[in-house]
């Protein structure tokens, strides 16, 4: 009987503490633009880091981009237009990692250059299907007055110039915790 009232006690306090977080952590809503320019177009901000030869595949695999990594230095700005005032910029890697569809996995900081988090910077990651109209990634942490952040962001597309390996403009939500 101790140690069940031992461990219910435990989790009382771990409940406790955890609501008590969630309560006292601050909400902070963020909206960006990420230009993304590929390696074949005017001034690219994204480029592949692995060689693809469709020829080394004898199945369908290669219809879906499996095993492909870009690495990319976007510009951010705060509004749809790449001559918009400047937000920021967003450094990291994205992969293709799925061998029945087109899935891509995320891993990036974006930089804050204006405002009041100017300097502050947020990590993100996640995996996401390209055919989804709102892809959802995880804030797992950050620098300056996101330390410790989390939370989600949110992206659509809004606008794709070209065909394959499009440039594209891609609006993004973020709500953040503040610990």
């Amino acid at each position: 009987m101790q140690l069940l009232t031992a461990k219910l006690m435990a989790f009382l306090m771990f409940t406790s503490c955890v609501l008590q977080d969630v309560v006292s952590a601050q909400l902070v809503q963020l909206h960006w633009y990420m230009h993304d320019t590929p390696f074949n177009g005017p001034s690219p901000s994204s480029i592949p880091v692995t060689a693809f030869n469709a020829s080394d595949f004898q199945n369908e695999v290669n219809n879906f981009l499996f095993g492909q990594i870009y690495v990319f230095d976007d510009p951010l700005t705060q509004d749809s237009s790449l001559t918009s005032a400047s937000f920021g910029r967003s450094q990291g890697t994205y992969s293709f990692v799925s061998r029945e569809e087109i899935v891509g996995y995320v891993s990036y900081t974006v930089t804050i250059q204006t405002g009041v988090h100017n300097g502050s910077t947020l990590n993100i990651q996640g995996a996401a299907p390209s055919s989804a109209p709102l892809k959802k990634y995880a804030i797992v942490g950050g620098t300056g007055d996101f330390i410790l952040a989390r939370g989600i962001v949110t992206e659509e597309l809004v606008n794709l110039f070209g065909p394959f390996n499009a440039s594209a403009t891609l609006s993004h939500h973020a709500s953040v915790f503040l610990h």
